[in-house]
C-alpha cells in the first residue's frame, strides 16, 4: 500500500520528491529545482518564514540534503543532487514499495546485492580469501568502500554508512559462508584502517 506523502517528515518529503522526480531512478537535479519543486509540492513545509508566498532556499532544505549525503542516500557535487541506489531503495519504501532480489545467496535488498557483487570481484577480497591479509594495502581499503584518498569527507561518510548497512543486512544470514567472509573482510579493513576512518570523521 502506498504511503501518504503528507504523513512523511520534512526530510522524508525531500527524498520522496527526488524519487518521484527521477521516476524511481537516479536523475540529477539542481538545488534550485529542488527548492522550487518542493515549494510547489509542499508549500506549507517549504515556505520562507514570514513570507508564505516564497520558497525557503536555506538550511530548511540545504542541511537535510547534506545529511542524506553523509548517510549514503545522495550523491552531491556543485549543488547538483541525485539519489544513490541506497537512496532509491529507501525512498521506494516511503512510497510503500519494496525492492528485493531473491537469489541462491539469500533475499537481499537490491542495493546490498549490488554491493555484494561489486566487493566479491575486488582484488583485495581475492587476497583475503587466499589468506593474503598481509598483502592488503590502503588501496584495497579505498576500493572496498568505492572511494579514493581524494574523496570529500561527506561522500566518504556516506559510503561508510552504506557499507555498514550492507554488513548489518548480511548478518541476518548466519548460515551463508560468503556473507560471513564478507563480514570478516569488512571488519578486518575497518579495524586495520581505523585511523583513516577517524580522519574522515574529524570535524
Amino acid at each position: 500500500m502506498r504511503s501518504n506523502p503528507n504523513n512523511l517528515s520534512r526530510g522524508e518529503k525531500i527524498l520522496f520528491f527526488l524519487y518521484e522526480f527521477s521516476k524511481g531512478g537516479r536523475t540529477k537535479i539542481r538545488y534550485e529545482d529542488i527548492v522550487a519543486g518542493l515549494f510547489k509540492k509542499y508549500p506549507n513545509d517549504f515556505q520562507l518564514k514570514g513570507y508564505p508566498e516564497y520558497p525557503d532556499s536555506g538550511d530548511l532544505i540545504h542541511k537535510p540534503l547534506y545529511d542524506f549525503k553523509k548517510k549514503g542516500y545522495l550523491n552531491a557535487a556543485n549543488k547538483v543532487f541525485s539519489l544513490t541506489e541506497r537512496g532509491v531503495e529507501y525512498a521506494s519504501q516511503l512510497s510503500g514499495k519494496k525492492d528485493l532480489i531473491e537469489n541462491s545467496e539469500g533475499r537481499l535488498s537490491r542495493s546490498t546485492h549490488t554491493e555484494v557483487s561489486r566487493v566479491r570481484n575486488l582484488e583485495g577480497f581475492s587476497l583475503f580469501l587466499d589468506a593474503g591479509k598481509d598483502k592488503l594495502s590502503n588501496g584495497d581499503f579505498y576500493s572496498y568502500f568505492g572511494v579514493t584518498v581524494r574523496t570529500p569527507k561527506n561522500a566518504f561518510l556516506g559510503r561508510l554508512e552504506t557499507m555498514n548497512a550492507v554488513i548489518d543486512e548480511l548478518k541476518k544470514y548466519k548460515n551463508n559462508d560468503l556473507y560471513k567472509t564478507l563480514i570478516d573482510y569488512h571488519n578486518f579493513l575497518v579495524t586495520k584502517h581505523v585511523d583513516i576512518i577517524d580522519f574522515f570523521k574529524k570535524d
